[in-house]
């Protein structure tokens, strides 16, 4: 029985380290059109992973949503993403979304060497950009990852091996009718 990859090895990152990864990363999008990111627009979360059939573990693995924001006029969003936007695909980011509405702007990408989900786009009223990233699922450094059980199998009606019991074995409902059978 297989379990779908759900116990594969998680990518190994303190919380200060995942962090600091995504203040860098924001840093250095912001540098690529001469911006500031404002330290105190500064929010972030940690939150307890779960797996996509909400499997759990205690092992301390987590993820993190971070973002920050840039003061920039409205008019300058789109040009400013240009230049984050080859830095993002240099990098091997996969760029999601992107438009570059002066009302409106916006880019989303995934990937780079952690595997990031980063998203830039216009804070309204257009007067600041926002930059965020949310990192994938990481395991704290020294703590030896859990293994999580994998669902139970479809359950699959078995035919008795004896050929005389399989006649008895029910092949539908007794009343096709019926919504009880």
């Amino acid at each position: 029985m297989t379990d779908s990859g759900m116990n594969d090895p998680l990518p190994v990152k303190s919380r200060e380290g995942a962090e600091d990864a995504a203040r860098a990363l924001i840093e250095s999008l912001a540098s690529q059109y001469g911006l500031q990111v404002d330290g105190k627009t500064v929010r972030k979360e940690f939150f307890e992973c779960f797996g996509k059939n909400h499997e759990h573990a205690s092992d301390g693995r987590f993820d993190l949503s971070y973002s920050m924001r840039a003061h920039l006029p409205g008019d300058e969003h789109g040009k400013a993403l240009r230049p984050m936007r080859k830095k993002l695909e240099a990098e091997g980011y996969k760029i999601s979304g992107y438009r570059e509405d002066p009302s409106q702007a916006l880019m989303d990408a995934k990937g780079g060497s952690d595997n990031f989900f980063v998203s830039v786009e216009s804070y309204l009223p257009p007067t600041d950009l926002v930059f965020s990233v949310n990192t994938p699922c990481f395991l704290p450094p020294g703590v030896k990852q859990e293994q999580v059980s994998a669902p139970a199998p479809e359950s699959v009606p078995v035919t008795p091996k004896d050929p005389r019991l399989a006649l008895m074995a029910p092949t539908g409902p007794a009343h096709p009718d019926s919504p009880f059978g």
